[in-house]
């Protein structure tokens, strides 16, 4: 039965604590109680901590709730693509892009994760140290743009990796702002941002008109698939639809999976039995033929691909607002109810996963099995991560391709620190050393 219990603590701490760290507040806010009231007033705010109630509502209450705040911030960046459109028409969003995520597809973009990685390691040949971050922000960007809209950005990869840092950094300034400046008024970030959107929009406007003058270069990839929809009435897509859709998937798309690699190998180099169990998989499994039945042959790479997830799962906050009133846990919740989960705090439940902290890849070892909503870093219900498999398979390709030509050697005595913005990233970049493999 799940429970809903009144925060101890005033208003005005929760809120300023949450600003100031909001991995902390949800920490300490996690072992209090499955749903935990904040007290907020006019909109009540919970915390939902059991995965009970994480399933109640993204599962069986799903079609009450949506996605509230976070759309309004985002659509400043995405407008209406799949990341904050709802009901009917997300539905029918997912369904056309889905194609692009089928086995088929994927084993065709696990030649370019190759190619594209393998470039990168010819770039680092005569390098001693690098950020991570900023090395796997610009690997990710490229391998999504080759894929998804069959498009080379070498040439500009650098300024549109800054573009897309800037649109999330700016992002988050507004989400956890009290009050939210329309983006019409010229502040100094306002400005930034647009700048950065321009950016973005510069490239897609240019990929969009070779895409109609040469459609037959495209056909492979998601930018193909959505040129070929048409609706029950015989039209396409209109260019809005479809730049909406490729600026969420340059947000939502590598971001994403370059702060996970960021985490993976620092906590790889922390690691020397981790370490050394990851290298003698890799030395000895088969990679011959297709790349992508390699992730057959890897299996605990998966697992400490599987371990970062759950400490560092990129998608570290859900927010759910429910559109209407709705009956659950025992009482009655009004519209505008606001529901945030925090899967980092939720993957850190030591009932669950003992000693949560450590970064132990053996919790995901073959017949390991965890409740559902225990452990979820692509979300749930139908706002589950529609690039999930996707992402497995990328971050599984470039550790394996890079790995077997370096080893990375964290270059700071302290502990990465986690920077919460739109996908959890490590705070101040993170240096590490290069050692060729003999």
């Amino acid at each position: 039965m799940v429970t809903v219990q009144d925060i101890a603590t005033p208003r005005l701490q929760n809120y300023l604590e949450f600003v100031r760290d909001p991995i902390a507040f949800f920490m300490r806010v996690e072992p209090l109680g499955d749903v935990i009231s904040l007290k907020t007033g006019i909109s009540p705010t919970f915390v939902v901590n059991s995965p009970e109630a994480i399933r109640e509502i993204l599962i069986r209450q799903d079609q009450s709730f949506i996605k509230g705040r976070t759309t309004t911030v985002l659509q400043r960046t995405v407008g209406e693509g799949l990341l904050t459109t709802e009901g009917e028409r997300h539905a029918k969003q997912k369904k056309y892009i889905q194609p692009a995520f089928y086995k088929e597809v994927l084993e065709r973009y696990a030649y370019s994760i190759i190619d594209e990685t393998e470039k990168l390691v010819d770039r680092l040949e005569h390098e001693e140290e690098v950020d991570i971050h900023t090395v796997m922000m610009r690997l990710t960007l490229s391998i999504i743009t080759r894929t998804m809209f069959s498009t080379d950005v070498s040439a500009e990869e650098k300024e549109l990796a800054d573009a897309v840092t800037t649109t999330i950094e700016q992002s988050i300034k507004i989400l956890f702002s009290p009050v939210m400046i329309p983006a019409s008024v010229p502040t100094k970030a306002n400005l930034k941002h647009k700048e950065a959107i321009q950016t973005l929009e510069a490239m897609i406007s240019d990929v969009l008109i070779a895409a109609k003058e040469h459609p037959g270069w495209f056909k492979d990839s998601l930018l193909g698939l959505m040129m070929a929809v048409t609706d029950e009435d015989g039209n396409k897509l209109s260019d809005k639809e479809v730049r909406d859709q490729m600026m969420t998937m340059l947000l939502a798309g590598h971001e994403t999976t370059a702060n996970l690699l960021g985490w993976l190998f620092a906590e790889i180099a922390g690691h020397s039995k981790v370490e050394k169990r990851l290298l003698v998989e890799l030395n000895t499994a088969d990679m011959t033929g297709s790349p992508f039945n390699w992730m057959r042959e890897l299996p605990y790479t998966q697992q400490v691909i599987e371990e970062g997830l759950r400490l560092y799962p990129p998608a570290w906050l859900i927010y759910r607002e429910l559109n209407e009133p709705v009956e659950m846990f025992g009482r009655t919740f009004k519209k505008g109810s606001t529901f945030m989960i925090c899967p980092y705090a939720v993957h850190r439940n030591e009932e669950v996963f003992p000693n949560p902290g450590a970064f132990d890849p053996d919790r995901f070892a073959a017949g390991n099995k965890y409740a559902p909503f225990s452990y979820f870093p692509f979300g749930g219900g139908s706002r589950s991560c529609i690039g999930s498999r996707f992402a497995m398979l990328e971050a599984t390709l470039i550790i394996s391709v890079l790995y077997k030509k370096f080893i990375f050697r964290n270059v700071r005595p302290h502990a990465p620190v986690p920077e919460p913005l739109i996908s959890l990233r490590i705070k101040d970049g993170w240096p590490m050393k290069l050692e060729k493999r003999l």
